[in-house]
């Protein structure tokens, strides 16, 4: 190193305190020497050197290769002098099944719904938690843990990968659904944000206990829900243009709580069931409150969800119970976490006729979409669990009768 180098980048106390020379500095100092725009301060050069990430070699490689007998992982307080050589370890590949701390594959299935390089989405099971609590007590048996096992690692190139994908949101035990899962640092920062902010446009499906009533005063139009900044449906779509919504704006532990609904199907001639019958709901939740789809349901709509024993009330609801309640996480549309930043624009560009194509030719109701506004979307939709379609089963023994199914009219 020159002086003017060592100069430039020290103080003159820095200078005599550790003592630099252009042939003898410290190991954090030939850190920000080298690499000034990856290590730019003292504290973070000295930080990473306690971290085991910085290896000294004292002379030159034998070959083109370090010499186990030369090469030592660097301290602090290492000097570096002429000849000796700094390298800085980096993960060259991201196996995550391999970081996991098991040997055996998970004890569930997880679909993968959608994946790229920055984010995936998956399908969670109903009975299974996202995050264990943090003294443990569900071993194996929760989403984060078996997200190494089903969720591809990005490929070489792509940089902050994390060292397990993670999950950026929770949804309920008893509920089955979408889940977003990052896997890269600045797609969890991005994504966690869109949440924060209400940007993640959810919709949900459920059944729930009763003839549930659409009261006019609480009735909004299409165009309405849309401002409340909630999906839709299809633009192109003349009789989804039409459809009237219900909105719930109810607080919850005094913080505003908004879900807009409507009714989809009704089935009538249910043993236990309020008024002998369920309604189907499409939900979708303007706000992100504990349980705020169960509790508007049982409390403002007077119609709990269908075998949830929390909220149901008790009573003949205790004969639904049997097979959980009814609730699916089944619509999403969120922005990219990376496509949508200035560096993920020109790669955007360069890949989007492929990203396109590959979603159109192998999931039938998954697509990427660049907007008029020139937003990179993710549309992603799912089929209900195979109990939403078994009502008929709720009917008990003792009765022949088939449930009679209703759809509503738009």
């Amino acid at each position: 190193f020159s002086m003017s180098d060592i100069q430039h980048a020290f103080s003159p106390e820095e200078i005599q305190r550790l003592k630099l020379q252009p042939e003898n500095v410290t190991v954090p100092a030939a850190l920000i020497l080298l690499f000034p725009d990856h290590f730019t301060t003292q504290t973070r050069a000295r930080k990473e050197s306690r971290k085991r990430k910085i290896l000294l070699h004292k002379g030159a490689l034998t070959d083109g290769k370090f010499d186990r007998d030369k090469l030592k992982i660097a301290k602090v307080g290492d000097r570096v002098v002429p000849g000796f050589i700094l390298a800085v370890q980096a993960r060259m590949e991201h196996n995550y099944s391999e970081s996991a701390n098991h040997h055996k594959e998970p004890p569930f299935h997880l679909p993968v719904v959608y994946e790229d390089d920055y984010f995936a989405l998956v399908n969670k099971p109903e009975g299974i938690v996202v995050f264990g609590p943090k003294g443990g007590g569900y071993g194996r048996m929760t989403v984060k843990s078996c997200l190494p096992w089903v969720i591809t690692p990005p490929k070489l190139g792509v940089v902050s990968v994390l060292r397990r994908p993670t999950p950026v949101h929770r949804i309920d035990r008893g509920t089955s659904g979408l889940l977003v899962v990052a896997k890269t640092k600045p797609a969890m920062v991005e994504l966690s944000r869109m949440f924060k902010e209400r940007k993640a446009k959810k919709t949900y499906t459920a059944i729930v206990n009763g003839d549930i009533l659409e009261p006019k005063v609480t009735s909004i139009s299409n165009e309405e829900a849309e401002k409340l900044g909630v999906c839709i449906g299809d633009d192109d779509d003349v009789e989804s243009r039409k459809r009237k919504w219900q909105v719930i704006d109810n607080e919850l532990e005094d913080q505003n709580a908004v879900t807009v609904w409507r009714r989809v199907k009704q089935y009538t001639g249910i043993e236990n069931a309020r008024n002998n019958t369920l309604s189907m709901v499409e939900l979708k939740p303007k706000t992100g409150r504990y349980h705020q789809l169960r509790r508007h349901m049982a409390w403002t709509g007077n119609c709990p969800l269908l075998g949830d024993k929390t909220y149901d009330g008790g009573g003949p609801a205790r004969f639904l119970r049997e097979n959980g309640f009814y609730l699916c996480s089944n619509k999403i549309v969120i922005e990219h976490p990376f496509y949508n930043s200035p560096q993920g624009r020109s790669m955007w560009e360069k890949v989007k006729e492929v990203e396109i194509k590959k979603c159109n030719d192998h999931k039938e109701n998954i697509r990427i979409a660049e907007e008029s506004d020139g937003r990179v979307l993710v549309y992603a939709e799912i089929d209900l669990p195979s109990k939403f379609n078994e009502l008929t089963d709720l009917m008990g023994e003792n009765s022949s009768a088939a449930a009679e199914c209703k759809d509503e009219v738009a």
